[in-house]
Order: structure tokens, then C-alpha cells, then sequence
């Protein structure tokens, strides 16, 4: 079987693995892509990112939000594949249109719907545009259940073609090394570049009396007053495994979408034996075990976050359990492997047409 990935993302293709890049972000060559190291031998695939001319990157990342030169480059190509993946519709819509318009051909369409087409939205152009292009999908795969009934509302003709696969992180690139709790340092840490309700966060933080300091880690234009707040821009991926590991507990506050994101931040985390805690949102709920292996607040409730924070700071022999009991979670249930296995699997139904 040959595979063709589209990513939505830049990777660096390169003759050994960088040390400061995690693996979806690079290509070796001669060896196999990400996950699908635990995919048979006798799969190859073919990664192609969004890279293009420099002033048309950006008119497509700002203003398009979608990948036209990533497509048009493959067209010729697309007849060496049994199978093309797209991550994400910013990946996928393109391919999709010009399937739905030209014919599909024999190779098998499959799209990872991080984003709930166009973020789950219910109404308007942008529905509709996504509706006529998800109708030449062969197979959508998710990693938020929520999501199977958006499209029954919204694109019902998936269903019969979707699967929930959980999303799963790589345990051996975040591995957990236990350490004593005089060895980590007092800081608590917030770690994103969007999509983090950093707002309820400072609220919160600002109302506990501490001296244990807050890092914030991605995006170098938070404004915070606080002087125990401490922000840091966008570190590499090394530097960010030595502050999760040095940290006392993490904290993820989210808002609540129907569709997937923070489960990647979440789980390396929980990889480290690191307990988080985080907004009770549709894309973590299935994930974490309220309690046990990870702490659940109401989404932007700046109280509840507030006694979360005190408790583990409180209490850290707590804090110390849960980080082990979400460790034991990755490497048991959310890992990578496991999370490829149900690829392959979902892949080969697809390919041979059995009904899901």
C-alpha cells in the first residue's frame, strides 16, 4: 500500500532526526513518518507539507486559511497512491473540490477532522461550501466524540464513513523519569500559543496568596501585571520537556468548542507525570478521569479554577499521584501506538469497502 500525508504544517525533511523537533515535524529519510512506524512494512508513504512561494504562504496561512499549492503540486502524482491522507480540511478541502467536480479516480480520500470542518459551524457559506466538498470523502477520522453528532446534524452522509480514533501521544519521546519533589522547582506552568482562556487564568492565579510562580509558555504578548507571572515566547520542543518536568503541575483553561484541541498539550503533560488542570471542554472530557489522573474545572469559572489550583498547591503529595496515574494513562491507553493501530485499521476498512 503507498500512502500520500498532506500536513498542515511545515516539516523539515532532512538525513537524521533533529533533537530539538518532535517527530510530526520532520521527515527522515528512509525512515517511516510519525506514526506510521508501527504501521505493516509493506506501507510506504509519501509526506508532502504546506510549503510554497514565500509571499503565497502567507496570503494562504492569514487570509485563505486553506492550501491550494500543496494540492496543485500532487495532482500529477496522485496515481501512484492507494490511499491520501489529509491532516485536516485546511489540507483536504482543496482535494475535495476537484474530486467532487472532476471525479474522485481510484485512490481512497481520508481526512483527520481536527477542526470540525470549519469549526463546527451550523449555518452560513462556509457550511455550505464544506458540506459539497465532504460528500467525495471516502473517511473522516476524529478525536472528539462530540463531533460524530455534528455530523449527524450537519453532514450526515459521514457517518457511515467516520470513526473516533483517540487521539495518543509518543511515550518515547515524552517519557516519564520520576523525580523527588525536592528536585522540582516552584513554578506552576501554562503552556500555548491560541486558544487558551489565559484570561480566567490570571483572574484566578491573582486571587492565591503564593509565592509559587506562574510560567506561561507560547505567546510572548500576554500582558500580565503580576510579577509572580513570568511569560515566555515560543521555546523549543527540549527546552518545553525541561520546564514541564521541573514544574510543580500544569494548568490548560480552555473555553468550549465542539472539535479537537488541547489534547496534544494535555498529553504530553500527562506523559511526564505531570497532573493538569484543565477546563471540563468536549475535546478532554473523554480523555481524563476527573480526580484520578487529571483535575476537571467548569470552563471559564475563575472560583473553580481557583480552588484547583489551591488544593494542589495545598496538597502536593496529590499533585505528585495524579501526575503518576496520568502517566500510567498514556502509556496504557493514549500512546501512539495505539492510536496508529486504529489508523491502519480504519484505513484497511476503508480501502476495502467494508460497512462501519
Amino acid at each position: 500500500m503507498k500512502i500520500l500525508m498532506l500536513v498542515n504544517w511545515k516539516v523539515e525533511y532532512t538525513s537524521e532526526a533533529p533533537e530539538d523537533r518532535q517527530p510530526p515535524d520532520y521527515v527522515v529519510n528512509g525512515e517511516r513518518y510519525w506514526f506510521f512506524r508501527y504501521f505493516p512494512e509493506d506501507v510506504t508513504v509519501d509526506v508532502v507539507d504546506i510549503r510554497s512561494f514565500p509571499a503565497w504562504e502567507g496570503i494562504e496561512q492569514n487570509k485563505l486559511r486553506f492550501y491550494i499549492w500543496q494540492t496543485l503540486r500532487i495532482l500529477p502524482r496522485l496515481r501512484r497512491y492507494d490511499v491520501v491522507l489529509s491532516h485536516g480540511m485546511q489540507s483536504g478541502i482543496v482535494l475535495c473540490l476537484l474530486r467532487k467536480l472532476f471525479g474522485k479516480g481510484k485512490y481512497k480520500h481520508i481526512v483527520f477532522d481536527i477542526g470540525a470542518f470549519n469549526s463546527a459551524k451550523e449555518s452560513g457559506k462556509a457550511l455550505r461550501v464544506m458540506q459539497f466538498a465532504s460528500k467525495s470523502l471516502d473517511g473522516v477520522i476524529y478525536h472528539t466524540k462530540c463531533q460524530n453528532e455534528y455530523y449527524r446534524k450537519c453532514h450526515p452522509w459521514l457517518l457511515e464513513k467516520s470513526r473516533y480514533i483517540p487521539f495518543g501521544t509518543d511515550t518515547d519521546f515524552f517519557r516519564y523519569q520520576e523525580q523527588e519533589n525536592g528536585g522540582l522547582q516552584k513554578y506552576i506552568i501554562c503552556i500555548g500559543y491560541n486558544k487558551r482562556d489565559w484570561n480566567t487564568l490570571i483572574e484566578a492565579y491573582k486571587l492565591i496568596q503564593t509565592d509559587v510562580k506562574l510560567y506561561m509558555i507560547g505567546n510572548a504578548d500576554i500582558e500580565c501585571a503580576d510579577p509572580r507571572i513570568k511569560v515566555f515566547a515560543k521555546v523549543n520542543i527540549i527546552e518545553l520537556i525541561r520546564l514541564i518536568s521541573g514544574s510543580l503541575f500544569g494548568i490548560l483553561p480552555l473555553k468550549s468548542f465542539n472539535y479537537s484541541y488541547g489534547q496534544m498539550t494535555l498529553q504530553q503533560q500527562m506523559a511526564l507525570g505531570k497532573a493538569v488542570i484543565v477546563a471540563d471542554v468536549p475535546s478532554i472530557r473523554e480523555y481524563v478521569r476527573d480526580g484520578s489522573d487529571a483535575l476537571l474545572y467548569e470552563p471559564e469559572n475563575v472560583m473553580a479554577l481557583k480552588k484547583s489550583i489551591e488544593s494542589l498547591l495545598e496538597h502536593p503529595e496529590r499533585a505528585e499521584q495524579i501526575g503518576k496515574t496520568a502517566a500510567c494513562t498514556i502509556y496504557e491507553v493514549f500512546n501512539e501506538k495505539n492510536m496508529a493501530v486504529g489508523i491502519y485499521d480504519f484505513i484497511m476498512d476503508i480501502c476495502e469497502n467494508k460497512k462501519l
